[in-house]
């Protein structure tokens, strides 16, 4: 998602009862975990813990909180795909029938005309989707349809110029009444635009942040502490595409947002085959794949886009089970 570097909103706040990782197992934590307050206050309740320290809340009302939940101790597929690419159409049949196979959750990028964190793949297919006039507004009305019988959580990833375009509340308010569950805006730090993460809060939406390999960990508590949903970890830094594997870097990382929150944790960023999903498995709460749908998208647009994409997410399925 970002040209060459990690995108600068690498963050995030939990909200999530102490939750059981991939591993299957309960983990205990020999530093401070990070808990937060969910965006939906009413829809979680705070447990008693065994650490006086540590706050434990399960997720009640929110359709992220009840898929993970309901997904502990497995890994997940968590699909993206850019809105309109090839069409809204094809968009659409493709959100309805991975929902049919099992995916977790699904993250619908805006097409945006500078999409600075997003590899050759994603870049051309906002393209394509612009072309065809798709923007904000037309990507939320997906949802909405979506939502007419779609019931599994929906991510919303942009960048912040077209919240900021809009005016962030009304462009929460929209996002919310459309029936979105999540939003990652990647060239937002935490530090910055304290207005449009406010805006957020009072929406109910779920603030997904990046959390890189590089992210220096002194920075790490700042951002969980923004992060609600699931924390999203870069399985490598540059752009979104092919190349990533899992590394000992990732590990590390992977283990060190264990100790520090209790929220489920997704890894993405350059994962495209089963195999790369494989080694993921039972280490990551989900796997995040989407130049690879792109990709399968665009080799011939106007004919079984939708049946390709849905191959790719079922041979990725195969590989957790």
């Amino acid at each position: 998602m970002r040209s060459g570097r990690t995108p600068r909103g690498a963050a995030g706040r939990s909200s999530s009862r102490a939750w059981t990782p991939a591993t299957g197992r309960s983990r205990t934590s020999r530093s401070r975990s990070i808990t937060g307050t969910s965006a939906r206050p009413s829809s979680f309740r705070t447990t008693p813990s065994a650490d006086p320290g540590r706050a434990e809340s399960m997720p009640e009302g929110n359709r992220l909180g009840r898929a993970f939940a309901a997904g502990r101790g497995t890994t997940g597929l968590i699909p993206f795909l850019t809105a309109g690419f090839p069409s809204l159409e094809a968009t659409l049949e493709m959100m309805w029938r991975l929902e049919r196979l099992g995916v977790r959750a699904i993250e619908i990028g805006i097409p945006f005309s500078d999409p600075i964190a997003d590899g050759p793949e994603i870049q051309r297919a906002s393209e394509g989707a612009l072309a065809s006039g798709v923007g904000a507004e037309e990507t939320l009305g997906l949802v909405e349809r979506f939502r007419s019988r779609g019931t599994i959580p929906v991510v919303i990833m942009t960048y912040a110029n077209p919240v900021l375009r809009r005016g962030a509340d009304a462009f929460c308010e929209r996002a919310r009444a459309s029936g979105v569950d999540g939003i990652l805006v990647s060239d937002l730090p935490p530090e910055e635009s304290p207005e449009v993460w406010k805006a957020f809060d009072r929406a109910g939406l779920d603030t997904v942040v990046l959390v890189a390999p590089t992210t220096p960990a002194e920075r790490l508590p700042r951002l969980l502490e923004r992060c609600r949903g699931f924390v999203y970890c870069l399985a490598r830094t540059g752009v979104t595409g092919g190349g990533a594997g899992y590394s000992g870097v990732l590990e590390d990382r992977l283990a060190e947002l264990r100790r520090l929150t209790d929220l489920p944790v997704a890894v993405g960023f350059g994962i495209s085959t089963a195999p790369q999903a494989a080694a993921l498995r039972e280490r990551a709460d989900a796997v995040v794949v989407g130049a690879a749908f792109m990709r399968l998208a665009a080799e011939e647009p106007r004919r079984g886009a939708a049946d390709r994409v849905v191959a790719l997410a079922e041979e990725l399925l195969g590989a957790f089970s």
